[in-house]
């Protein structure tokens, strides 16, 4: 008798969420990673499915202190409810991280007060500490300016915001931008262009990882219209 069929590991997605991120910069990430199944499953199978998503506090835990992260709001959109603290993040295992851009990569980036500067080096060494963790490091939209930096971009080709790319770009000034491709991939690094590219992006990384096939069977039960290619 044969060995019953076995599908490979669920691969874990990791999105750092942070006060004031672009809410489509995450959802629009997520949904190709969400809605993937393996190619002899049906959207209403049950699990194990091709991808497990961790949603990733920027907030540390305080000392002493037990429980979950704190809700984070998004950009003039909805709140989400994080499954770890940044530091728990560091002892497991991720495929990919993500970071996304929105309003508040200015709020982490621009430099107002030593409380800040603190926050802002206690993120940067996070985000190097993941980079030697995780098999992709990516972003969308503003969130490359935070891998940028944290200098994991210097000398490599990169995408980012269009309309902001003069304010990213000026966090790394010894990488290869491109402002044309909706993403582009670098290898250990793939990063996307505007809010809905991270979309795309998502759904081209599902082919990295899964397969075209599987890409192809998230894009049709999304009814997505994928730009897929670069």
């Amino acid at each position: 008798m044969s060995a019953e069929f076995q599908h490979p590991p669920s691969q874990r997605i990791g999105i750092l969420v942070f006060e004031e991120f672009e809410p489509i910069d995450v959802w629009g990430f997520v949904e190709p990673f969400a809605i993937a199944r393996f190619i002899d499953q049906g959207y209403s199978d049950p699990s194990p499915f091709p991808f497990e998503i961790v949603l990733i506090s920027n907030e540390s835990r305080p000392a002493g202190v037990s429980g979950s992260p704190s809700p984070v709001k998004s950009m003039n959109g909805p709140r989400v409810m994080p499954d770890l603290f940044r530091e728990e993040a560091l002892g497991q295992p991720f495929d990919v991280l993500m970071i996304p851009g929105g309003w508040g990569t200015r709020l982490l980036l621009n430099i107002s007060s030593p409380e800040a500067e603190a926050a802002k080096t206690g993120l940067l060494q996070w985000v190097r500490e993941m980079d030697a963790r995780v098999g992709i490091m990516s972003s969308v939209c503003t969130g490359a300016a935070i891998l940028a930096a944290s200098g994991l971009l210097d000398g490599k080709p990169a995408a980012t915001n269009h309309e902001a790319f003069a304010w990213v770009a000026s966090f790394g000034p010894r990488v290869l931008w491109d402002n044309v491709s909706r993403w582009v991939d670098s290898g250990h690094h793939v990063t996307s262009a505007g809010v809905s590219a991270g979309t795309d992006m998502g759904f081209y990384l599902v082919q990295r990882l899964a397969g075209r096939a599987v890409a192809e069977n998230a894009v049709r039960s999304a009814e997505y219209d994928w730009t897929n290619t670069p």
